[in-house]
This record gives structure tokens, sequence and C-alpha cells, in this order.
């Protein structure tokens, strides 16, 4: 006959079998949660200052056209 053991004291992080409690299980998910929305975000930041770039570039591109045909007209006066 095997005997049976509790680790479930002041820690609470066994079972009888060993194996990880529930309660350690749910932090465990909660922390990997926590940390799949940190990349996320990061990912995000990251794809953010991406565009912004890609758009303060075309406004520039855009902004030069723009000055060259003014400039063109004001020639033309």
């Amino acid at each position: 006959m095997m005997k049976r053991f509790s680790c479930a004291g002041a820690f609470g992080t066994k079972t009888g079998s060993g194996l990880p409690s529930q309660e350690v299980l749910e932090r465990n998910d909660a922390s990997t949660k926590v940390v799949r929305l940190r990349e996320a975000g990061y990912r995000y930041e990251a794809q953010l200052r991406q565009l912004e770039r890609q758009f303060d570039a075309k406004a520039r591109e855009l902004s030069a056209e723009f000055l060259s045909a003014v400039d063109e007209l004001n020639g033309e006066e």
C-alpha cells in the first residue's frame, strides 16, 4: 500500500499526487497571458512606428511635389 502525502501546507503548490495544484496552473496561465499581451503590445508599437515613418516619408514626398508645382506656376507668371 502506497502512503499518500499532501504538500498543500503553507505553499499549496502540489497535490498529493505530486502534480501542480490548480491554483499554480492558473497563476502560470495568467503569467503566460501577461507575457503574450506584452509581446503583442511590443509588436503593435513597432508596426505603428513603421507606419508612421512610411506616412512621414510619403507626406514629405507629396509636399515636395506640391512645392515644385507651386514654384513652377509662380515662375510662369
